[in-house]
């Protein structure tokens, strides 16, 4: 066990009231507790286990008002952590230096997070707004097909009717162009010889000469 060693009373009775930390108090503390070195952060769990040793060994201050303990004297001697104690407080001190560090680096992580994120929105809303911009031309745009291909369906449909128009009058027009053939036809194979012979019949005397051909004078 270390020596027992002296400390201002003002700082041993501000480690039993629980306030905060100066220099002087995180010394007595350090000394107590056998750590090598504390910080204000830490200091609340080296506090309590301080106090647990002081009111151990010393129980009647239990029974002191706050204001009867500083009457005690300007100065008061104290005793170290026994070994086993102070190991054990010291992993307990550890593990709050390693939780405040952690929490530091966490922190800091935070920080450059929040610095990334504040960059990339900066970069990103320009973007959107042409993102947006886009949009809008994509919809005005597909607006104007919609419109085109309206019309186009429109227009197809009027060619179609147009085209089965133009396919009757086709069909119209052959027809009327076969009757009016086979009647000429018809009109010209029926046009009957007015003066030519009979053709199958008995032949005329004279031969269609008139009179007859053998008889009378040459």
């Amino acid at each position: 066990m270390a020596e027992a060693k002296v400390f201002p009373m003002n700082a041993f009775v501000s480690v039993l009231r629980g306030e905060a930390a100066d220099q002087t108090q995180l010394d007595m503390l350090a000394y107590i507790t056998q750590a090598e070195t504390l910080d204000a952060d830490v200091a609340p769990v080296a506090q309590a286990l301080s106090k647990a040793w002081i009111y151990e060994q010393e129980p009647g201050l239990t029974k002191y008002a706050e204001g009867d303990i500083a009457k005690l004297g300007n100065q008061v001697k104290i005793e170290a952590l026994p070994e086993g104690e102070a190991a054990r407080a010291q992993a307990v001190l550890d593990i709050m230096a390693a939780l405040k560090a952690e929490n530091a680096a966490l922190k800091a992580e935070v920080e450059k997070l929040t610095a990334e994120k504040k960059d990339l929105a900066a970069k990103l809303d320009p973007l959107a707004a042409k993102v947006k911009t886009i949009d809008a031309a994509n919809a005005a745009g597909e607006q104007q097909v919609s419109v085109a291909t309206t019309k186009l369906n429109e227009m197809t449909a009027k060619l179609n009717e147009l085209m089965e128009e133009v396919d009757k009058v086709k069909k119209q027009g052959v027809v009327v162009a076969g009757v009016a053939g086979d009647g000429a036809a018809a009109a010209d194979g029926a046009a009957p010889m007015a003066d030519g012979p009979e053709v199958g019949g008995e032949p005329e005397a004279d031969f269609g000469l008139g009179g007859d051909a053998f008889g009378g004078d040459w």
